[in-house]
Formats: structure tokens, sequence, C-alpha cells
């Protein structure tokens, strides 16, 4: 019984779940001459309970119990301060820091335009990720396998990745005829470099015993590569899946911002136009949210697809 408390009950993660839920009872100092006031603290109540269930269904796992403790108080404090200091004591100015009842009940009153933004950006993410990592992949891994193509492309593709998509987004926007096309350029283009030198690094990775051993059995260029040479870097593929996922969200949410007219991108956007920073800050917190089980489906997928690793 006491070891049962100790693991799911006496920790700082649960004091601060319960000390949130107690800021519930205060009176509020939240500021009255704003239109609408303290919104109704149901779906931020609903949120503080999914991440404690969470928590709770992590703490199984005695490996990883230790830091799920660690990030999970971390993410209770921040609800509590910003509960206690904004919804309760109004210490800061409303306009800018607004109530998180305010803004997790943006969840239910734009829950409609907040998911139409969402599957738009996601058909763009995901088609620009899918055609810049199988296409770098491919082309990488022929110009690794060549070591006249890798001494004669690498520099250059080493020289175009160091210029960030950022900084020509603005102009992909601006020439290109469709905002989807634009996108998925823009997309394409922040993740294909840096992806196309990682597979020509990585098929230097591949033991030359392996490919000898190819080579002796007569099996055909495609069959080494698509056989032998891909799925043996699998693993490193996967592994840079995140920060490639981070990069086309990051350029994506730039291109929505600059012209377009849907989007998660665009949702924070026309907040900020029109000064609404709880509906901002909410869409800010959707987009973190969406990048995070993205990061966690593909480690998920990973476990499942890949067997090996080195």
């Amino acid at each position: 019984m006491k070891k049962f408390l100790s693991k799911y009950v006496l920790n700082l993660a649960n004091l601060f779940f319960v000390l949130t839920i107690l800021c519930f009872l205060l009176p509020s100092r939240y500021a009255a001459e704003m239109r609408g006031g303290l919104k109704s603290p149901l779906a931020f109540a609903v949120v503080l309970v999914a991440v404690e269930i969470l928590f709770l269904s992590q703490l199984a796992n005695s490996k990883k119990a230790r830091a799920v403790k660690d990030v999970t108080a971390s993410v209770h404090i921040f609800l509590f301060a910003w509960e206690f200091i904004v919804s309760r004591l109004n210490l800061l100015p409303y306009i800018f820091v607004p109530a998180p009842e305010n803004v997790f009940d943006i969840f239910v009153s734009d829950w409609r335009t907040i998911l139409i933004g969402f599957f738009s950006s996601m058909e763009l993410i995901l088609a620009g990720l899918f055609l810049s990592v199988v296409s770098s992949v491919i082309l990488g891994t022929l110009v690794g396998y060549n070591k006249r193509l890798t001494n004669a492309v690498y520099p250059i593709a080493k020289a175009l990745s160091t210029v960030p998509a950022l900084i020509y987004t603005p102009y992909i926007v601006l020439i290109m005829p469709t905002f989807k096309l634009a996108s998925l350029t823009v997309i394409f283009l922040s993740i294909f470099w840096g992806s196309f030198m990682g597979a020509i690094n990585n098929t230097a990775f591949v033991e030359k015993k392996i490919i000898s051993a190819a080579k002796v059995l007569n099996l055909s260029t495609p069959t080494i590569f698509f056989r032998i040479i891909i799925p043996f870097n699998l693993p490193r593929y996967i592994n840079a899946l995140p920060i490639h996922l981070a990069t086309s969200l990051m350029t994506l949410t730039v291109a929505e911002m600059l012209g377009a007219d849907t989007g998660m991108g665009y949702y924070v956007r026309v907040s900020l136009n029109y000064a609404n920073y709880t509906k901002a800050i909410a869409g800010i917190i959707f987009i973190g949210f969406v990048v995070t089980v993205l990061n966690i489906a593909i480690q998920k997928a990973k476990k499942h697809l890949v067997k090996w690793n080195y």
C-alpha cells in the first residue's frame, strides 16, 4: 500500500493537479470589464483530467516513471501558475494573457473551424513530407552509391541546404499559381536537401561486405538499393522524421500566415490580426498538440515496422 501511494498518489504532479482544481473554488478577480468575462472551467477541467489520466497510465512503466513524473509535474505547475495568477489574481493584462478557461473554451466554441484548418494543413504536410522524403532517399542513395556522383553533388547540396526555407517562402507563395502548389513546394524544399544529404551519408554506413556479397550474388542495382541499402538505413530515416515533421509544419504555418484562407497557421494569423489573443493562443496550443501526437505516432510506428537497429 505504501509503495502504491508513493508511486501513484504522493508526487508533485498530483499535488499541483489538485491545487489547480481547487483554484476553481476561489473567487476570481479576472477583469469584469472584459467582454464575456471568465468562461466556464469545464473545458479546462477536462484537459486537466485528461493529462492526469495519461500520467497515471504511464506510471506502470517503471523505467519511464521518473521522467513521466517530472514532465507531468512541469505541465501541472505551469497550468496552476497560469490559473492562479491570471484567472484568480488577475495580475497580468487580460487582453494579452487570457485566462486558461477562456483559451480552452475556444476548442468547444470554435471546434469546427479548428478541425477544418487541421485537415487542410495535414493534407499539405503529409503530401509534402511523403514526396520529399521518398525522393530524397531514392536520389540520395543513388548518389551515395556512386563515389564520383557523391563528390560532384554533395558540395552543391550542402550549400543549398544552408538556406532556410523561411527566407524564400514569401517569394514562392507569391510566384506560384495556387497556394496549395506553393505550400507543397515550400514543404518539399524545406526537407529535401537535408534528407538528401542524410541519405548520401547513410549509404556510406552500409557495410562494404554486404554490398560485396550482393554483387557476388549478381543482384541488380535496383535490388541492392531497395532490398539492401534502404531497408538497412530505415531506422535512420524514421529517426529523422520528427525533425522533418517539425520543419514542414513550421514552413507551412508561415506560408499559411502569408496567403492561405484556411489551415492552422491561417487560424492563428487571423486571430492575431483581429487582436483576439485568446484564439491565437488556443491555435498555438493546438499546433503543439498536433506535433506531439504525430511524433508519438512515428515512434509507435517505428517499434512495429522496424524490428532491427544499430
